[in-house]
């Protein structure tokens, strides 16, 4: 049975964070491959203006080409409506295929209020990476209490942290500052080259 990981996200735009994120996933879960699931459009950032999908795709596939273990999925882009996450798993499910979804401690805070969460935790294994702000014993906390009511196993991925954040860097970019320590050049050269993030 091959071994898939799922990291998804807005990517807006995708950064050396989220690529580290996986990276460390792959090589500590022994996964076959990293599927990268840009959103379509998210129910948590449902009327928040984020850039077009098709231009999200395109950079997630630019900072990925020199990764042969990490790939990208168009699932969420191309289906109609919210993308939900258990809906995205039960599409990548299949006799052959263990999935491991790849999400930040703040979303094992708040999972209870994803839709269909019983359903999320039966097909797949949860992995979590921890982030800045997260209060380390809520986590831990939180990590035992849902483990005990939905009988599931939680991997805590060990990984240094690297505070980048999508948000510092569509304003630095507003503020004409540099973004290439912290994104690919594929990508601040796509940035440039389509004008994006010059304006709120």
């Amino acid at each position: 049975m091959k071994r898939y990981g799922i990291i998804g996200g807005t990517f807006d735009p995708i950064h050396y964070a989220h690529l580290y994120i996986a990276y460390e996933a792959k090589k500590q879960l022994d996964l076959d491959e990293v599927i990268f699931m840009p959103a379509g459009n998210p129910p948590h950032k449902d009327g928040k203006c984020i850039t077009d999908a098709s231009l999200r795709y395109d950079m997630v596939n630019l900072a990925i080409q020199d990764y042969n273990e990490f790939s990208i999925s168009s699932y969420e882009i191309e289906k109609n409506g919210l993308s939900f996450t258990y809906q995205t798993l039960e599409h990548l499910k299949s006799k052959d295929r263990e999935l491991f979804f790849i999400t930040g401690a703040d979303c094992l805070i708040d999972i209870e209020k994803w839709e269909n969460v019983s359903k999320i935790l039966s097909l797949c294994n949860l992995v979590v990476f921890t982030r800045g702000g997260i209060n380390n014993d809520e986590l831990i906390k939180q990590e035992k209490y849902i483990q005990k009511k939905y009988e599931v196993d939680i991997t805590v991925l060990k990984l240094n942290q690297l505070e980048i954040s999508s948000t510092d860097i569509r304003k630095r970019i507003k503020d004409k500052e540099r973004i290439d320590f912290f994104v690919p050049n594929s990508v601040v050269n796509f940035i440039e080259k389509n004008e994006l993030y010059r304006e709120d």
